[in-house]
């Protein structure tokens, strides 16, 4: 009896399995996402995963009710007819040739190892990135002119797969759109969190295939910053910080919602405008910072400044800024961008940053530690 029973079950076993199996395909809609990648941190865009081809969406920086714009990366041509009437631009993958309008862009595909795909670049001038000199001044690369008002002949004459923009609300390239070339938007700069604009590394991955790779990177970026950042709450002490300066007779600073002051909280240091509403600077006056800032125990400071930069050179920009106590007490905390390249490589590092500010503010936490962007001005 026994013998008989255990084949029976097998096969009712097998049979009930074919049935899963069976319901679970007829009940499949192809129309519906295999899977969908939701950024842990940016808000600006989501990839959706479907059979044969995956749909970025990137949502309009300036109405969150605006309607979002939708890529279709295709990899199966046979479903480009099902897409022939979707709301979107359809490119069909893998992508081989783009142009980045923007340096910082240069870099995420630095870290993905797809510097290849690149067929052109604006104000390569500006760019320090050495292979891609290299490339422009051998005319494997083209240089498109400004990054706001490009060549458009040339754009055309390479013949790109897409030209990537940052977001500005008067950007015009109505032209390039009616030449049938896609143009998408990469947000990152508009993101406030440094962890949301590392993470439109996943965005322009997708687009070149890599995104796997790219949220391993990522991850480990991410685990990188949270360390960082519970290391610096455990510090005994929470000095206060100021930053910014004089522009044209006005101080710039952030609104405590910001991109930087996330890094100053996170850094573990009492920012002294992170109560103001905003995510953008706030436009003040010298006597109201002086006011509130003379006291303050340090002073972060971004500078481009050609050569090296001193407390000589920084009293030479507006001899009031030695009145402050971060100034006399040198504890000044600052980057020169022009040598650091902060701003064009400092988004895909924001772990690095964040060590190097927790180092400036609290060196005891790890007296051996070595800076990469911020350091403290002491000559």
């Amino acid at each position: 009896m026994i013998k008989t029973i255990v084949p029976i079950c097998a096969l009712l076993l097998m049979l009930v399995g074919c049935q899963v199996k069976k319901e679970s395909k007829q009940n499949s809609d192809p129309s519906e996402a295999v899977r969908i990648y939701k950024p842990k941190y940016a808000k600006g865009f989501s990839i959706k995963y479907f059979d044969g081809y995956k749909e970025l969406v990137v949502n309009n920086p300036w109405d969150e009710k605006a309607e979002a714009e939708h890529f279709y990366l295709v990899h199966d041509t046979s479903v480009i007819s099902k897409l022939a009437q979707a709301n979107g631009h359809i490119l069909t993958g893998p992508v081989t040739r783009w142009i980045p309008l923007s340096s910082t862009m240069i870099n995420y595909v630095d870290l993905l190892n797809k510097k290849a795909t690149i067929c052109g670049v604006a104000e390569s001038q500006y760019i320090s990135d050495e292979y891609i000199s290299q490339q422009v001044k051998s005319g494997v690369i083209r240089d498109v002119g400004m990054a706001f008002s490009p060549d458009f002949e040339v754009i055309v004459d390479l013949e790109p797969d897409f030209v990537m923009v940052s977001p500005f609300k008067d950007n015009n390239f109505s032209a390039l759109k009616s030449a049938g070339i896609p143009i998408i938007t990469n947000a990152d700069y508009l993101e406030h969190t440094p962890l949301g604009r590392a993470e439109w590394m996943v965005f322009v991955a997708a687009l070149l295939d890599a995104e796997d790779q790219a949220v391993g990177l990522f991850t480990t970026m991410e685990q990188n910053y949270l360390a960082a950042k519970a290391s610096a709450a455990s510090a005994k002490k929470h000095p206060t910080v100021f930053t910014g300066h004089l522009y044209q007779g006005v101080w710039y600073t952030p609104a405590g919602e910001s991109y930087m002051a996330n890094f100053l909280k996170d850094a573990g240091v009492n920012y002294i405008y992170k109560d103001s509403k905003g995510t953008g600077s706030l436009s003040l006056d010298f006597e109201t910072i002086f006011d509130r800032a003379h006291q303050t125990d340090y002073w972060l400071f971004v500078v481009n400044y050609p050569g090296e930069f001193s407390y000589d050179a920084f009293r030479e920009m507006d001899g009031r800024y030695a009145d402050f106590k971060a100034f006399q007490e040198q504890n000044v905390i600052m980057t020169n961008a022009s040598t650091s390249l902060f701003y064009e490589k400092g988004v895909l590092q924001p772990d690095v940053i964040l060590n190097d500010m927790i180092h400036a503010f609290h060196p005891e936490l790890d007296p051996d530690y070595h800076s990469v962007y911020f350091f403290n001005l002491k000559q």
